[in-house]
């Protein structure tokens, strides 16, 4: 199984990439873990989302696979339950694609062809410490099916 995630994000900040990379590294050892950084170019539209950024987002989403856009008004899963949604989509035997929205959040075009909309907090972070969020997230569901103690060391 292959995971992209995908941020509109126009900044890089090393420190959270080698962490990313830290984990990254980890969860390579079962699947192919792949990043699409897009910066936005374009002007807000009237609600301040980036259309195009979106519209190119999802021209890397292959058919077949299955889109989570992470937003702030998802669906709030524990660990435990993430693991259960990544087994879930694992045995789908097809590709996942995550997507990070812009500083404004995500447009409702996304949202609706997503699989699913989760969230990882109540609260509100920048892309690097998010990016660092999910990697970790898939990491530690990937150490939860496979029963390894990194969940609960």
């Amino acid at each position: 199984m292959k995971i992209t995630i995908i941020t509109i994000c126009n900044k890089n900040n090393k420190l959270f990439e080698e962490i990313t990379n830290r984990y990254s590294s980890l969860i390579s050892k079962k699947y192919n873990l792949n990043f699409i950084n897009i910066g936005f170019k374009t002007t807000k539209n009237k609600k301040n989302l980036y259309v195009e950024e979106y519209k190119k987002a999802l021209s890397y989403v292959d058919r077949n696979s299955i889109l989570i856009a992470l937003d702030e008004n998802g669906l709030k899963l524990s660990s435990l339950q993430f693991a259960e949604k990544m087994t879930n989509w694992n045995e789908s035997s097809a590709d996942i694609f995550f997507i990070i929205g812009g500083p404004d959040g995500l447009t409702e075009h996304v949202t609706d062809k997503a699989n699913a909309v989760i969230s990882l907090s109540k609260m509100t972070f920048p892309h690097h410490l998010l990016k660092v969020i999910l990697t970790e997230q898939i990491y530690r569901a990937m150490c939860i099916i496979s029963n390894h103690p990194y969940h609960r060391q």
